[in-house]
């Protein structure tokens, strides 16, 4: 089974090419430019809706802030211990690049030192761009890099979403034997868990009875003319989410998530301690749940509001109170928003690639 997929995977019209020749196409480039007007306008609203969400998190974090708290708590910070953090974080990139060429050897075997910076590049755009569309240029760079359709790459990238979801629900029910939840954080909890299993038995099921699925679509009320496109996009991504009927695949890719989110937890602990607060290496982990679950709300660009005020919240049941708590959030924030974007930058350049590139991609 995985020899027929790579030779499938090499062929022209798994590669991308016919995607190149579709968007050459008379009807479809009649819809280009309402297409992408209609996504610009979504995105906007959705950004506005974002800012609107990020103002009132951020007026209920800093309201009753003391600024000689803030600023006493900031200047306690140990540079050594952040330079290690920062490390121990960077490492978790490194890891991701390598869950990612596990996820795509169905596709193609490509080495994570040549994914690295596309992901980069991805991260990044997730930072400055609503609506995590950094999931679309990371696809879109990679198929143009690697010859490799969009579609395919988005299905490793969803596989990645599951791994990460099932990793980040492993470190909830880790610390939920250490701290009690509160009510609305278990909510959370088990609606991720259920739709995770949703997507899983839905992806095991299309792969296993896809002459059935395609016999669906056949009877569904498409257009003839999408027809064609339609079974071949669906075959692309159901190809590309095969690996999630192999054990060896699966097995890999959820060693490197659970790593990486460890490496997530201790990432949370050291920055804490640098800091001078007092938080269990459990309660890290408790704390990278909270924070976890504010990326699932509307928000603006770099998670900004939501990230805060989650953060606070999950740092006050543990017991730190909020002037001692905020600081410390928005430092870490501030981190790995500062270390994606240096990285980002140096991936747009070393990729050819600008800033205004990843708008384009992100909305065509």
């Amino acid at each position: 089974k995985i020899t027929n997929i790579h030779l499938r995977a090499s062929d022209p019209i798994e590669s991308g090419e016919d995607e190149k020749k579709w968007q050459q196409d008379e009807p479809r480039a009649t819809h280009i430019s309402s297409e992408e007007c209609t996504i610009h306008r979504f995105m906007r609203k959705h950004l506005w809706i974002g800012f609107l969400v990020a103002g009132v998190c951020l007026y209920y974090a800093f309201r009753g802030i003391s600024l000689t708290q803030f600023v006493s708590v900031l200047s306690r910070a140990k540079p050594g211990s952040i330079i290690l953090a920062l490390v121990i974080y960077g490492t978790g990139y490194l890891l991701r690049s390598e869950r990612w060429s596990i996820l795509l050897r169905p596709v193609r075997v490509i080495p994570a030192a040549r994914l690295f910076w596309p992901m980069i590049i991805g991260f990044f755009a997730n930072n400055v761009l609503p609506l995590r569309m950094g999931e679309i240029v990371r696809a879109h760079i990679s198929g143009k890099k690697f010859n490799i359709s969009r579609t395919a790459t988005l299905g490793s990238i969803l596989l990645e979403r599951i791994c990460d979801t099932l990793s980040f629900l492993t470190t909830f029910l880790v610390a939920s034997l250490f701290y009690p939840f509160p009510h609305y954080m278990e909510k959370g909890a088990w609606l991720l868990g259920g739709s995770c299993l949703f997507v899983i038995a839905a992806l095991i099921l299309i792969r296993r009875h896809e002459t059935v699925f395609h016999r669906l679509l056949e009877k569904s009320p498409l257009p003839s003319s999408w027809d064609h496109k339609i079974r071949h996009l669906t075959t692309q991504f159901i190809h590309s989410t095969s690996g999630i009927t192999q054990p060896r695949y699966v097995v890999e890719a959820m060693a490197f998530s659970l790593v990486i989110w460890i490496i997530e937890g201790t990432f949370l602990y050291l920055m804490a301690q640098a800091f001078g607060l007092r938080l269990p290496y459990a309660g890290a982990f408790f704390f990278l749940f909270a924070l976890g679950l504010s990326v699932t709300l509307p928000q603006a660009p770099g998670y900004v509001g939501t990230y805060e005020l989650f953060g606070i919240t999950a740092l006050s049941l543990l017991g730190i109170p909020k002037g001692q708590g905020l600081p410390v959030v928005l430092a870490i924030h501030g981190m790995q928003f500062t270390f994606v974007v240096i990285l980002g930058v140096v991936g747009l350049w070393r990729e050819g690639l600008s800033f205004r590139s990843l708008n384009t991609t992100s909305g065509g």
